[in-house]
């Protein structure tokens, strides 16, 4: 029998009792507040189950799943131990980060039954009494900074909880995170908006609302936009309907509902036709609008213009020049079609 390790290690911040060793994964129940099954316990209108908790992980990225579940049978175990909590039935623990792999390993003790290869799982065991500031730690830990993302919604959704719920500001996650402040206060934005305004009328228990989540990130970084629209007398709730109605059906046509919202043409046939209706107006208005060049020149503009002082500073000091020298290309490109045009 592998012997019980005993560790002290650093959790956020503080020394922590833990061990290491192997437990039967029929003792380890699945974590209903895992992150990666926002959407669904988001959406679902009754308690999650095991069943539902275990679908939900297999299907949110099948590729992912299935490549995940390959390595571990082609190794014959998962290479990092997970991390689990004891709960207050005694001999019972909950994993509080590694789910997927104990939905895996649970496949793989049924598929070899006979073995005793997936029987158990190696976990890191926090103690019953453990604070929610070190589980959130570890699953920043895992997911934030480690090597095992989690998609944008994802982490939008958890960083979401954790500043809401746990009133963590951003700065605190700025130095959690590998994200940047605007990144993260963006994020934050974009998740409340689907949370309270699109998913209560246009969300659905599936995994196609999740998809549109790059939309609002979109709405959110374009502070000029939402000026607009609340000057002309519009709101998030206009966009959540332009989206859940599909009058826009791609995130980057966010990035010209500005330049639509301003004619009242191209704006009237946004809502009644769509995005491409609305385009068409457009480029007879702005016939550089029908330029697949200036629409990239226009896009570059205001990225340049939110360019954020961290990344000058980098390219100051010369820890970025690559960017440096893309910019001097662009420089040198626009110079030389000025100078063509004077």
């Amino acid at each position: 029998m592998t012997p019980v390790v005993r560790k002290v290690i650093n959790l956020a911040g503080e020394p922590t009792p833990v061990r290491e060793m192997p437990i039967e994964i029929s003792r380890i129940d699945l974590d209903p507040e895992n992150p990666r099954i926002g959407l669904t316990a988001d959406t679902a209108p009754i308690q999650l189950t095991e069943q539902r908790i275990q679908h939900t992980l297999r299907s949110r990225n099948a590729d992912a799943y299935r490549k995940l579940s390959e390595s571990i049978e082609i190794n014959h175990g998962a290479i990092h131990p997970i991390w689990v909590k004891a709960i207050a039935e005694k001999g019972r623990f909950v994993a509080i980060e590694g789910n997927t792999r104990l939905v895996i390993y649970r496949e793989l003790s049924e598929k070899y039954s006979g073995q005793d290869t997936y029987r158990s799982i190696n976990c890191m065991v926090l103690p019953a009494n453990v604070g929610l500031e070190k589980i959130n730690f570890i699953r920043l830990e895992a997911h934030l900074r480690g090597t095992t993302d989690w998609d944008a919604y994802e982490k939008a959704r958890y960083l979401y909880k954790l500043y809401r719920d746990q009133d963590l500001p951003i700065s605190y996650l700025e130095k959690m995170t590998k994200l940047k402040y605007d990144e993260i206060e963006t994020s934050i934005r974009a998740f409340r908006d689907m949370e309270e305004q699109y998913l209560p009328k246009y969300g659905s228990e599936d995994q196609s609302s999740i998809f549109k989540f790059s939309y609002f990130v979109e709405y959110e970084k374009d502070e000029k936009l939402k000026d607009l629209m609340e000057h002309k007398g519009m709101s998030i709730g206009d966009f959540c309907k332009w989206v859940g109605e599909g009058r826009i059906t791609r995130a980057q046509d966010v990035r010209e509902l500005r330049s639509i919202l301003i004619h009242d043409a191209s704006s009237s046939a946004l809502q009644t036709d769509g995005f491409d209706r609305a385009m068409e107006k457009l480029e007879v208005i702005k016939p550089e609008k029908a330029s697949p060049v200036f629409q990239l020149v226009e896009r570059v503009t205001q990225e340049l213009k939110r360019i954020s002082a961290y990344e000058v500073t980098e390219m100051r000091e010369g820890s970025q020049p690559q960017k440096k020298r893309l910019l001097e290309d662009l420089s040198e490109a626009v110079s030389l079609v000025l100078k063509m045009i004077e």
